[in-house]
C-alpha cells in the first residue's frame, strides 16, 4: 500500500516514536505539502468572496450597492490569482518530489484546472461586467438599462453556472488528488 500524498517521507527504516530525526529533505517535504495546502485554503477565502457577491446582487437592486460589492469582489482578484500561482508552484514542486508527472491523474487536474480558470474567465468576468454596464447611470441620472433588465440580468441563471463551474471542477481536483486514481 502507498503512503498519501500528504504523508512526509520516511527517513529511515529505524526511525520511529515521537522524538524521531526529521531529515532535511522531510521537513522540506512537509513545509512543502503545508504550504500547498494553505495556499489552497487562502485562494479559497479570497474567492470566497466573489461567490458571496455573485449570489449577493441577486436579490440587491441599489445600483451603488451592487456596484461596491462588485468592486470588493474585484479587490480580491489580484490576491486570489497569487494564491493560484502559489498553488501551481507547490503543487509542481509536491508532483516532481513524488514523480506523480508520469501518472495520468495529476495531468487530468491540471488540465481541469486550466479549463476551470479559462471557462471563468469566459463566463464570470463578462458576466460581471455586463452588471457593471447595467448598472451606470448617464449624466442626466437615467440608468443606462432598466431596472426590469437589471433584475432580469440578476436573476438570471449565471450565479447558479459560475457556481458549477467552479464547484465541480473543485470537486474532481480535489478526488485526483487525494484518490490519485491509476496509481499503484
Amino acid at each position: 500500500m502507498r503512503a498519501p500524498c500528504w504523508s512526509a517521507p520516511a527517513t529511515s527504516p529505524s526511525d520511529s516514536g515521537p522524538f524521531r530525526p526529521v531529515s532535511f529533505v522531510a521537513m522540506v517535504w512537509q513545509w512543502l505539502v503545508y504550504l500547498h495546502v494553505a495556499s489552497i485554503f487562502a485562494f479559497l477565502g479570497m474567492h470566497g468572496a466573489s461567490m458571496v457577491v455573485v449570489y449577493r446582487i441577486r436579490r440587491e437592486r441599489d445600483r451603488k450597492k451592487i456596484l461596491d460589492l462588485l468592486t470588493l469582489s474585484g479587490e480580491t482578484a489580484r490576491p486570489m490569482y497569487v494564491t493560484l500561482v502559489l498553488i501551481i508552484l507547490t503543487g509542481v514542486l509536491a508532483g516532481l518530489k513524488l514523480e506523480s508527472f508520469s501518472h495520468w491523474w495529476i495531468w487530468l487536474a491540471i488540465v481541469l484546472l486550466v479549463a476551470i480558470v479559462g471557462a471563468m474567465t469566459a463566463v464570470a468576468k463578462p458576466y460581471f461586467a455586463k452588471v457593471k454596464l447595467a448598472c451606470e447611470v448617464r449624466p442626466s441620472g437615467v440608468p443606462r438599462v432598466s431596472d426590469e433588465e437589471l433584475g432580469q440580468i440578476l436573476g438570471g441563471p449565471m450565479a447558479h453556472i459560475i457556481t458549477a463551474i467552479g464547484v465541480v471542477g473543485l470537486v474532481a481536483i480535489l478526488y485526483l488528488m487525494v484518490f490519485q486514481p491509476g496509481a499503484v
